[in-house]
């Protein structure tokens, strides 16, 4: 397996620094993630980066994986500090989705919390799409990750986290690929893994009896 391709664009050309998408991978492992951090709340970036660090290198996402992912996060400011305004926002959490994707031998295990999408695609043409399959779909307001606990209590439900994640075979596919898309709808936001990641792309290409 090898990523082939990478790319982060920034909402405003003129201003990378607020990029707010976030993509990380550990190949040797067969773990890549993206993720899109919400652009009304407190540094998604960080928290965005949080997620996708913390998935490559423990995927098991639960109850104790978010309150280590947020212990993380909190620890990187000094809330005292803040001026009333920045605690206020602080304290309304920051939110992001998170895709993340497992390679085992010729399968893929794909976890989908939001509306960030993972693609597959066969001999250039589509296979499969998750979580989403519907452009409708994308009309919904997604449930995202917080740095709020009480505000993940419905995604960590007992089998919510099941029902997030599904199941591809790549056997059998001709060059098969995997986009990792933050982005849809408006240009470049893609990670091919070659089995190929968007804002954060990520591509991923599978070769037979490669790893």
């Amino acid at each position: 397996m090898r990523v082939v391709f990478v790319a982060k664009v920034p909402k405003l050309a003129l201003e990378p620094e607020l990029m707010e998408d976030a993509a990380d991978a550990r190949h040797y492992r067969g773990l890549y993630a993206v993720s899109d951090g919400a652009s009304e709340s407190y540094s998604s970036a960080a928290w965005a980066r949080t997620l996708v660090t913390r998935f490559v290198n423990t995927p098991g996402v639960a109850a104790a994986w978010m309150a280590a992912a947020t212990k993380e996060y909190n620890s990187r400011f000094n809330r005292e500090a803040m001026s009333w305004s920045a605690q206020a926002a602080f304290d309304r959490g920051s939110f992001a989705t998170l895709l993340g994707v497992q390679i085992f031998g010729d399968r893929a295990r794909v976890l989908g919390i939001g509306d960030s999408l993972a693609v597959l695609v066969s001999d250039g043409r589509l296979a499969a799409s998750f979580p989403y399959k519907d452009a409708e779909q994308f009309k919904a307001h997604p449930v995202l990750l917080s740095t709020v606990p009480e505000k993940n209590a419905a995604l960590l439900a007992p089998g919510i986290i099941k029902r997030l994640t599904t199941d591809w075979s790549l056997k059998g596919l001709k060059a098969p690929t995997i986009l990792m898309m933050t982005e849809t709808h408006s240009g470049p936001g893609c990670w091919p893994i070659q089995t190929s990641v968007s804002s954060a792309c990520y591509r991923y290409h599978h070769s037979a009896g490669r790893q």
